[in-house]
C-alpha cells in the first residue's frame, strides 16, 4: 500500500469561503442594509431567489445585481452593487496556502464550494489556493448548490472513490449534516486554524499527509 493510500481517506474536500478564504460578505450586507449581521441575515442571503440563480449559474450578474437591489432595497445601481459585491471576498486566511501547499501531493484534494462567477475568478486570477486542488466543484459550473445532496454524489462518483472514503470541512452546519447523510466523514471547522486542528486530528501521523500537515506551524489566524 503506497502513503497515500495508508490514510484512512482518499480525499479531502474544503468548503472555501469562511474555512480557507475570508470572506468579509455578511459584513457588507449588513452595512447595505442596515440589518443586524447573523444567522437571520445568513438565510436571508442565501436563499434568496437571485443568489440561489447566481450561484447556480442561471443567470448573469446584471440580472442578479439588479435583482438584489430591488428586492433588499439598496441605495445603489445595479451595476455599483456588483462591483462592491465583487470585492467581498477578502483573500486566504494567514496560513492557508502553507496548509494546501503543505498536503499537495500527499493526498488528494479538491474544494467543494457555492460560488459565483465574480468571486470565483478573484480564486483563479489572485490568490493561487485552487492551485493545489485535484478538482474544483463549484456551484456555478455545476448548476448545484450544497446542501443538495446531487452535488455531494457529483464529487463521490468524479473522485472515484465511496463516501465514507472522503473528508469534507465546511464552515455551514447544514452542509456538514448533508454531506453526513451520504456516508462522507464531514467536519463543522470555522477559518483555517479549525482545519488545521481537524485534520491533525485524523490524518495519521505516520502518513505522508499527516507528516506534511505537522510539519509546519499551526495557523492562529481565521478560526
Amino acid at each position: 500500500m503506497s502513503e497515500i493510500g495508508s490514510s484512512r481517506f482518499d480525499a479531502i474536500l474544503f468548503d472555501l469561503g469562511g474555512v480557507l478564504m475570508n470572506n468579509r460578505g455578511l459584513q457588507r450586507l449588513a452595512e447595505l442594509t442596515g440589518e443586524e449581521n447573523g444567522p437571520a441575515l445568513d438565510s436571508k442571503w442565501v436563499t434568496s431567489k437571485w443568489v440561489q440563480a447566481f450561484e447556480r449559474g442561471k443567470c448573469d450578474g446584471d440580472t442578479f445585481g439588479e435583482g438584489v437591489v430591488t428586492d433588499w432595497g439598496l441605495d445603489l445601481t445595479p451595476a455599483e452593487f456588483v462591483d462592491d459585491f465583487a470585492r467581498w471576498p477578502a483573500g486566504p486566511f494567514a496560513g492557508t496556502i502553507e496548509l494546501v501547499r503543505s498536503l499537495h501531493g500527499t493526498i488528494q484534494m479538491a474544494c467543494l464550494s457555492n460560488t459565483n462567477p465574480a468571486h470565483w475568478q478573484q480564486h483563479l486570477d489572485r490568490w493561487g489556493v485552487v492551485d493545489y486542488f485535484d478538482w474544483t466543484f463549484v456551484s456555478h459550473e455545476l448548476g448545484l448548490m450544497k446542501p443538495d445532496l446531487a452535488m455531494f454524489r457529483h464529487a463521490i462518483r468524479t473522485i472515484g472513490t465511496t463516501a465514507d472514503r472522503l473528508l469534507f470541512l465546511d464552515d455551514h452546519n447544514e452542509h456538514v449534516m448533508a454531506a453526513r447523510e451520504l456516508g462522507i466523514h464531514a467536519v463543522q471547522t470555522r477559518g483555517v486554524g479549525e482545519v488545521y486542528e481537524a485534520l491533525v486530528s485524523l490524518l495519521p501521523a505516520d502518513s505522508s499527509a499527516g507528516r506534511a500537515l505537522r510539519s509546519i506551524p499551526s495557523p492562529t489566524q481565521g478560526s
